[in-house]
């Protein structure tokens, strides 16, 4: 039976009553007072709500050291986690910080990033994001991450601002698998700032000049690399590593691991005029005996790097591939073909239909529609 107790009461009860004696709370269910030998003690008894109907006995202080409203009140929070499912008593997690987090998602995803993704993920964490690592990341709110979007945007610009933004959001989604977490303080308060596309692309009245400053290069295997950009749409990266052991006998080039990793791995025919402009090539490196393409003795890689513009030629990588993508379309490849010849993602439901080494032949045709009218202006 309950009893209406008071503060008095329970002053009263540790010398009143026998050891192992049990007064219950007539204010609320499942409070009661349990006394000892040399003390009594508030402890309150209810069910977890989490769908095994089990009773739990939580300690929650001598009626010495706490009052009878402290207890009371201190029984209405644990009822209140019991009827969430949870258990009181587990030990609560510890939440980490975006350090660890990170470290934790590169060692068990990073695989799945191509080195180039995986190396600007990192510099984000380790520059842009470094005044964030050792907060935890239930702690990092909206205006903490705000202030630093607009901060970043001043000093690194528009779309470095926003890259940075996405790996902090990538990250704290991905803690939030295995940690309760607040609403994705990036989401909740950031505005993305708007980017403007590049406008690249190398257009007809401009197209002769590329030409002429290609076969004026005097570095014959550096201009097969602008060459394969620029006749295929390749990425830098891409065009760089490229083996000879890719490129089969039927002139199809194997890129093993191009933005996105090994997953998005992919084949592409190259056009003849490419092939023999290879050749050219080719019989240049033999005497290196490079695995390479585009091999380089003074790079530790073994290939070419830093292909970027100089003032005799004063165009950029990534120019190549905008080239290819406009004049494909002004050549009438349609969109798919082009989305296939890029290695682009695309979200259309029906494309994860497509078995791509079926329309090799398709693509082949593609690749030469583009090509012509590439070398059309030389």
């Amino acid at each position: 039976m309950a009893t209406k107790l008071t503060q008095s009461v329970v002053d009263k009860i540790r010398h009143d009553q026998k050891p192992g004696k049990q007064i219950y709370d007539a204010a609320v269910s499942g409070l009661r007072i349990v006394v000892g030998k040399n003390s009594a003690s508030y402890k309150l008894v209810g069910r977890i709500n989490d769908g095994t109907d089990r009773y739990i006995s939580l300690l929650i202080g001598r009626t010495d050291e706490v009052s009878l409203k402290s207890a009371r009140e201190r029984a209405h929070e644990l009822r209140t986690i019991l009827r969430r499912g949870e258990d009181p008593r587990a030990p609560k997690a510890t939440i980490p910080n975006l350090k660890q987090v990170a470290d934790a998602y590169f060692a068990t995803r990073g695989q799945e990033l191509s080195t180039r993704t995986l190396a600007w993920c990192k510099a984000k964490v380790d520059g842009s994001l470094s005044t964030l690592k050792k907060i935890p990341v239930d702690r990092i709110d909206r205006a903490t991450v705000r202030a630093l979007h607009e901060k970043l945007t001043r000093k690194a610009g528009p779309c470095g601002a926003n890259g940075a933004m996405r790996v902090l959001k990538l990250l704290i989604n991905d803690a939030a698998r295995t940690h309760d977490l607040p609403p994705n303080p990036v989401t909740r308060g950031v505005r993305m700032n708007q980017e403007r596309p590049r406008d690249w692309a190398i257009g007809p009245d401009d197209m002769p000049l590329l030409w002429q400053q290609l076969d004026d290069l005097e570095d014959r295997v550096r201009r097969g690399c602008w060459l394969v950009m620029l006749l295929t749409g390749l990425r830098r990266g891409d065009a760089q590593t490229m083996k000879w052991e890719h490129l089969d006998q039927d002139g199809v080039l194997s890129v093993p691991s191009p933005k996105g990793g090994e997953a998005k791995a992919f084949k592409m025919p190259l056009p003849r005029l490419l092939i023999q402009e290879l050749g050219e090539v080719r019989d240049i490196t033999r005497p290196l005996e490079s695995p390479f393409a585009f091999p380089s003795t003074g790079a530790k890689s073994g290939h070419i790097e830093n292909m970027s513009r100089t003032k005799g030629f004063p165009y950029a990588p990534h120019m190549m591939r905008h080239t290819y993508r406009t004049h494909a379309m002004e050549a009438g490849v349609d969109f798919q073909t082009v989305t296939l010849l890029l290695n682009h993602a695309n979200p259309h439901v029906s494309f994860n239909y497509v078995t791509r080494a079926h329309l090799l032949g398709h693509m082949r045709e593609a690749q030469e529609e583009v090509c012509a009218r590439l070398a059309s202006f030389r």
